[in-house]
């Protein structure tokens, strides 16, 4: 029982935390951004099926030897995690604990031991009826993909409102973003702040987009306001980002996106040719806009 009780406050703190979850699973790029939203569910399903079986004591046998396996799965995972010289925490207990690779290696460890001990305990002598035990087997898959649906199944493409006046006229002569030379080639134009969360995730998914297709990191733009208000000031060099940002004057930032940040542009040679927002980045449609980085 407590075994189970553990498995299902992981699968709840993960679900609390599932948008840096879902991030944690793509940022080893083995999977496009749009698995890594179902695995990163699924995994909270299992553990919360494998919780429920732990506390019910039904199905023993099937329960133990599928705990059993997704416990050893995760301590492989961990240990190529380690291996690869990742220090940052697993979110295996959401943000409840805060454990990098080794020390979530222990702990599995542990984990493993006391789930050979409680699989010598003998089963319930009752076999309920499938009818009894569908719902809970039914339940984990109902909560979780009614509490946090992944992104692409609840955004699509869709065009944000932005001041296209006011882009034309920052791009050009004696613009604010003419240094940028946005007039020529593609360019993924990133309008965001520091400290807020969205940004943070918006920065989060087109790095690693670029580094798992191997694109061109360099038409990546992100843009700061010079003053921010709503924010502490400006630290562009604490990691706050995962790359530099152009500071560019305030209300020119505000002017061109009414304020709303973060917003994505998609520049053809000077011409906006698409939008998104942070819930609605699409690998495909950025890999198809950036050109490969040449070798």
């Amino acid at each position: 029982m407590l075994l189970g009780v553990l498995f299902i406050v992981s699968a709840v703190a993960k679900l609390v935390e599932i948008d840096t979850f879902e991030l944690y699973i793509f940022s080893y790029h083995l999977l496009p951004l749009t698995l890594s939203f179902l695995a990163a569910r699924l995994v909270i399903v299992a553990e919360m099926l494998c919780g429920i079986g732990l506390l019910t004591n039904i199905w023993k046998r099937m329960v133990d030897t599928c705990t059993m396996a997704m416990l050893v799965v995760f301590t492989l995972f961990l240990g190529y995690s380690a291996l690869s010289g990742r220090t940052d925490s697993c979110h295996c207990m959401g943000s409840l604990i805060e454990l990098d690779p080794v020390k979530s290696i222990v702990k599995n460890a542990l984990l493993i031991v006391l789930l050979l001990w409680a699989m010598k305990a003998r089963p319930w002598n009752w076999k309920p009826r499938w009818y009894v035990w569908l719902w809970p087997v039914l339940a984990p898959f109902v909560v979780v993909f009614t509490v946090s649906a992944p992104d692409n199944w609840l955004f699509g493409a869709e065009d944000e409102l932005y001041n296209a006046e006011e882009f034309a006229h920052a791009i050009g002569t004696g613009g604010d973003l003419e240094a940028l030379h946005l007039d020529q080639g593609h360019h993924v134009l990133a309008f965001m702040t520091p400290g807020c969360p969205l940004c943070q995730m918006t920065d989060t998914k087109l790095t690693h987009i670029c580094r798992r297709n191997n694109l061109d990191s360099a038409a990546l733009i992100f843009l700061t306001p010079e003053n921010d208000s709503t924010v502490a000031p400006l630290t562009l060099d604490t990691a706050m980002f995962l790359r530099p940002c152009y500071k560019i004057p305030t209300m020119t930032f505000a002017l061109i996106t009414y304020g709303q940040r973060p917003i994505v542009f998609l520049v053809e040679d000077g011409k906006v040719v698409g939008t998104c927002h942070s819930r609605n980045i699409e690998e495909k449609r950025i890999v198809e806009f950036i050109p490969q980085h040449q070798q």
